[in-house]
């Protein structure tokens, strides 16, 4: 059991596993508030297009850019 525990914290870790977590927010967000707008479905969208672009090409860091627009999307998002 200590293997899986380790593997999904490590995951969590990850960008992938942050980016999903950040989609994950975005969700929250949209069934706490009784739908989706339009804001909402593009930023889903453009953070599952990072996710998917990562996965492919194996990347191991996002851009600047990236990252920049992921922390404006974090903040969004805030609990």
């Amino acid at each position: 059991m200590k293997k899986v525990a380790t593997k999904t914290a490590e995951h969590k870790k990850s960008i992938v596993g942050k980016l999903l977590q950040l989609k994950y927010r975005i969700n929250d967000t949209a069934t706490e508030e009784g739908g989706w707008s339009g804001d909402m479905s593009d930023d889903k969208r453009y953070v599952q297009s990072l996710i998917s672009d990562i996965r492919k090409h194996g990347f191991t860091k996002l851009s600047p850019e990236d990252g920049h627009c992921c922390n404006g999307l974090w903040k969004k998002y805030a609990s």
